[in-house]
């Protein structure tokens, strides 16, 4: 019983140690291509003391497949005849196992592995049980095709609660595959050539990236190697002496806004009869001609100021001169269509007249409107 615990206790440690192997190993790259093996060896199969049973050679061969990573499995059979140690009659005693490989981190040749599986076990006599078994082993690599490979294998007999071990050593067969070694890899792999890295200006971007070389040391720069333009007005941050300008807006050199101190007066040449706001259709011409400039320059406003001649009390030529301009601002808005708030008047009445007011030509001149015009 102590002998059984023993193993018991060997086979838990084997099993932890396993479970940390796996967890912790660095797997290397592809060792073996994935291909069908071939394993025959021959051991020494060590019964569990319970059985009674001589400890004898023992000869496997094991089918099975290398996955293009560390995993393969592999059906086994295994043969450990025997004989009875106090009758010294024969016992057959054969073994079929279907067991997963994970192969550790490679040297040169060797390719260690962990192993693990379930099967059943005949014994004559006795009874078929099944099994489970986990070991290590290793192999190293003769050729491409052909390897060297050592196994020790703990064999747990689930139903007579016996734990035999199993050694062996043989040769390991690879078809469909090749093996490849670490250098063998290195070589087999595209030569890359590092490029220099090279930045003529020095912001930090390969030229090979640089779509803006020639950038000033120091300066800012986006991923294209472009000059920082955080107010997007086309003016780099560096060079922008307004860096805050609204989108949209024209801009100088230095990133100011562009600021056309227009104030154009424009004579519409529209008159009015005494005491009348109301354009003759003769007078159009001018305020079509007013529209197509305002037109032409949408950043522009217009004023539009209305004057009388000196008859009448002041109070009421105001009103009338304001009602001059409003009609000639109602042309612009509803019938030229030009936007409202572009348009603004004011009524001045007799307060600036254009000439003196002696005679009926000069009041007839006084009785006008003037545009004057703005623009940024």
């Amino acid at each position: 019983m102590p002998f059984l615990l023993n193993k018991r206790l060997m086979l838990t440690s084997l099993a932890v140690a396993t479970s940390m192997a796996l967890s912790s190993v660095v797997v290397a790259q592809t060792h073996q291509e994935a291909g069908f093996t071939f394993a025959p060896s021959f051991g020494y199969y060590n019964f569990d003391g319970d059985r009674n049973a001589k400890d004898e050679t023992a000869f496997s061969v094991g089918l099975g497949y290398r996955f293009n990573n560390p995993w393969g499995v592999e059906l086994v059979y295994l043969n450990a005849d025997s004989e009875d140690k106090r009758t010294r009659a024969d016992i057959d005693a054969r073994q079929y196992r279907l067991d997963a490989l994970y192969h550790l981190t490679s040297g040169r040749n060797f390719t260690p592995y962990l192993a693990a599986g379930v099967g059943f076990m005949e014994l004559s006599p006795g009874k078929d049980n099944a099994l489970l078994n986990l070991g290590a082993g290793v192999k190293y690599a003769l050729s491409e095709m052909v390897s060297l490979r050592g196994d020790f294998r703990l064999i747990d007999d689930v139903e007579d609660n016996r734990i035999d071990n199993v050694t062996t050593l043989g040769l390991h067969f690879a078809f469909g595959g090749k093996s490849t070694s670490p250098e063998t890899a290195i070589k087999a792999a595209p030569l890359v050539v590092p490029v220099a890295f090279i930045d003529s200006d020095g912001d930090g971007v390969a030229d090979a990236n640089d779509q803006c070389p020639g950038t000033p040391a120091g300066v800012q720069v986006d991923a294209k190697g472009c000059a920082l333009d955080d107010d997007q007005d086309g003016v780099p941050n560096y060079l922008d002496a307004c860096p805050d300008t609204a989108a949209g807006k024209k801009v100088d050199a230095r990133g100011c806004s562009l600021v056309l101190d227009i104030e154009k007066p424009v004579s519409l040449a529209v008159y009015f009869a005494t005491n009348s706001a109301t354009i003759n259709k003769e007078y159009y011409s001018d305020i079509k001609e007013v529209a197509a400039y305002l037109e032409k320059h949408p950043k522009t406003t217009i004023v539009i100021e209305g004057h009388t001649d000196s008859a009448g009390a002041a109070a009421y030529n105001k009103t009338l001169s304001k009602k001059r301009a409003q009609a000639t601002a109602d042309v612009l808005v509803k019938e030229l269509n030009i936007e409202a708030n572009r348009v603004s008047v004011v009524g001045y009445g007799a307060e600036k007249p254009l000439i003196g007011n002696a005679t009926e030509e000069q009041r007839r001149a006084n009785r006008r409107v003037v545009a004057i015009i703005s623009a940024e």
